[in-house]
């Protein structure tokens, strides 16, 4: 990985303060969908259908990340953020890249669609918006930042959560196998640092500021509903499928 930089600005400062205090005061480890998934409380089927809605978003994800990058002037921080969406190891590696790891979960599991493309109801259930990552032409960088710093906070307590219930659910399963959640919560603490290393170098004014704290709220906010969503309709959905 790219070395990160060691001198904590008062900008970088402010930056991940706002991050800590909205992530804390909404704490999405707690949300009922999570505490629930934890305790083991959806069936196998349940958690398929869970994988097979969140692996199109995982793709757009990566392309978000594509898009935002390439409207930096750096090319420093273009490289980070390259890294950032690509990388799980360190590496530039197709097979240890996250879309990959994800998909040797799903396959793991036995999920019967493995589909980046899938119509995952992004584009049609507003409370799963979260998966659709799109990004405006004239969206502002330090915007599109804030969302994706929030999901790098978050994730770490959530995934730690989704590894207590997989291993519930699907008895046996190893490690190898639910990698993609043992990899994000070792790294994204190093990734949300370099996304606020980033999102410093991009910022010019209070306004800027402002809007990262936007594109926070605005991803917390966006997360909780799919969560509340998923919580009402995986295995509704998942019995559909049966049928």
């Amino acid at each position: 990985m790219i070395a990160t930089f060691t001198l904590e600005t008062k900008v970088y400062q402010q930056l991940h303060q706002i991050l800590s205090e909205i992530t804390n005061a909404q704490d999405l480890s707690q949300h009922p969908f999570v505490q629930r998934f934890s305790k083991a409380e959806f069936s196998q089927d349940a958690i398929r259908q869970f994988a097979m809605k969140m692996l199109p978003g995982s793709n757009r994800f990566n392309m978000a990340f594509l898009k935002v990058a390439s409207k930096m002037d750096s090319y420093y921080a273009r490289t980070i953020m390259l890294e950032n969406a690509f990388t799980e190891h360190g590496e530039l590696n197709p097979d240890k890249a996250h879309v990959a790891l994800f998909i040797r979960f799903m396959e793991g599991i036995n999920c019967p669609k493995i589909d980046i493309n899938a119509d995952d109801g992004a584009f049609r259930i507003p409370a799963l918006r979260f998966k659709k990552f799109e990004v405006c032409d004239d969206e502002p960088v330090v915007l599109s930042l804030g969302r994706f710093a929030a999901i790098e906070q978050v994730l770490p307590g959530v995934f730690t959560k989704y590894i207590e219930g997989i291993g519930k659910i699907f008895l046996g399963i190893d490690d190898h196998t639910i990698e993609y959640f043992k990899i994000h919560c070792h790294l994204d603490p190093e990734h949300t640092d370099e996304l606020i290393q980033v999102t410093e170098m991009c910022v010019r004014s209070e306004a800027d500021i402002e809007l990262f704290r936007h594109g926070v709220q605005d991803m917390m906010n966006s997360i909780a509903d799919m969560f509340s969503w998923m919580d009402q309709n995986l295995e509704k959905e998942a019995l559909a499928l049966q049928s």
